[in-house]
């Protein structure tokens, strides 16, 4: 390969190329382009914020599949059965699973989720102690709300052995509470929620006020005191007509341990486009957070809520972000290892063009010695130094015509090549100087003779 600039660049090439491929072995795999959630029922609000956080994906190139459960529970059990990565939880649900913490994290706190108890007219309810002995509607099984009344009415020593509990739906326990088969009904639901006007507006039923609120949510930590003022849910109306104290759990974002961690980022992201504004128990800002939360909050959420996205993510789209994340791992190792190729690739450069150049001034030094040793010499016979001269001159052109046919360099370094040809010419000049002597000094033996 005649190409100078070729041998050195390509070995530098390759061995910058077989260091990507060997840094490559230790970049983690990229995200997956599809995501499974588990929610509840269509028609709630997990599966109407699942909805919002699948057109959010779809735009980022996430595919989510929303996989509908009866409740907080069964989703936990999916999360658990790696059935699905994320799942909408209620909080307080997650205590009876041995095994959550260890394999389930939170990404954040989402929204509140007020706890209702809605009793008739001529059953009185102050206190959840009330209730006992008395037919209640206490959530369907597999449901975050059903867990949540359980664990509530135990702390009242109300438990199925002194009271009737029903494990309905919340559409049925709505129609019963009407009816009066039951004479209680508990619901986790939203205040927008259907059914909620639907109570405060039948005059036989009544919402309890959470007298001992503070004592619950000082237990509980995932349980917030709110306060549904009057008015609040529908002015025209004035529902409720009275302020009401809730207690409230909170909706969390929870994750398997082992999801990938720019998922996590993806979901925080649309998290807070979706619940940054609050709704009507909820501050704007104050969700999506890392309070309230059941289980432990997982690493990478923390840092996402507490810095914000990160900076690479703020100026590239987030696949693109997301691969040069990926490919730090490979990059700082690379660029060190590239920083001194570059660097020593110009004067390797240089010396392979200088040497072409050089290798040649070890003949000239040679021949240069060699005529100055025929001139020096006073014992050599005329004729036997004319013969050395000529030889010398004959092994000169061969160099020349060598050097012309062999040597070739760029524009760049031309100078020193014309250097190098003007010392062969002074030499060629000594050379022929030395010969014309020696003839004139034959010739005028001659004459003399």
């Amino acid at each position: 390969m005649k190409c100078d600039f070729c041998k050195v660049w390509i070995p530098i090439i390759l061995l910058v190329g077989i260091g990507f491929y060997v840094a490559s072995l230790f970049v983690e795999p990229p995200p997956p382009t599809e995501l499974r959630i588990a929610t509840g029922r269509e028609g709630g609000a997990y599966y109407a914020f699942a909805q919002e956080y699948k057109q959010h994906l779809e735009e980022q190139g996430v595919t989510l599949d929303i996989q509908q459960t009866a409740g907080s529970v069964e989703a936990l059990e999916y999360l658990l059965a790696d059935k699905v990565s994320a799942a909408f939880v209620q909080g307080g649900t997650a205590a009876s699973f041995k095994e959550a913490s260890d394999k389930l994290s939170a990404v954040a706190s989402l929204f509140y989720e007020p706890l209702w108890l809605f009793y008739r007219v001529e059953q009185p309810t102050n206190y959840l102690s009330d209730l006992r002995g008395k037919k209640i509607a206490v959530g369907e099984e597999g449901s975050g709300g059903h867990v949540l009344a359980l664990q509530l009415l135990k702390d009242n020593q109300v438990t199925k052995e002194n009271t009737s509990f029903m494990e309905i739906s919340n559409q049925k326990a709505v129609e019963q509470l009407i009816a009066g088969e039951i004479d209680a009904a508990f619901f986790v639901i939203s205040p927008t929620a259907e059914l909620i006007p639907i109570l405060l507006n039948d005059p036989n039923i009544k919402l309890m006020s959470f007298k001992r609120a503070l004592a619950y949510s000082g237990r509980y930590k995932f349980l917030t005191r709110v306060i549904i003022g009057e008015g609040m849910l529908d002015l025209e109306n004035n529902l409720p007509r009275e302020d009401k104290i809730l207690l409230a759990a909170t909706a969390n974002l929870v994750v398997r341990n082992d999801i990938h961690p720019d998922l996590i980022r993806l979901l925080l992201k649309q998290a807070i486009k979706v619940h940054k504004n609050g709704g009507l128990l909820e501050e704007q800002g104050i969700f999506p957070s890392a309070n309230l939360t059941e289980l432990p909050i997982n690493k990478n959420a923390a840092q996402y809520l507490k810095s914000g996205p990160p900076w690479l993510e703020n100026i590239f789209p987030f696949w693109l972000a997301s691969m040069i994340d990926r490919l730090k791992i490979m990059l700082i190792p690379l660029l060190t290892l590239m920083l001194p190729l570059f660097k020593g690739a110009m004067p390797v450069y240089r010396w392979r063009i200088r040497s072409k150049i050089y290798r040649w001034y070890g003949l000239v030094r040679d021949i240069d010695r060699q005529a100055d040793e025929l001139s020096e010499s006073k014992t050599v016979e005329p004729r036997k130094r004319l013969e050395m001269i000529e030889e010398e001159i004959k092994r000169f052109k061969m160099v020349q015509k060598e050097l012309n046919d062999q040597v070739s360099v760029p524009l760049s370094y031309m100078g020193e090549f014309y250097t190098l040809r003007l010392h062969l010419l002074l030499i060629s000049n000594r050379l022929k100087e030395s010969r014309a002597e020696i003839i004139a000094f034959l010739k005028a033996q001659e004459a003399k003779s």
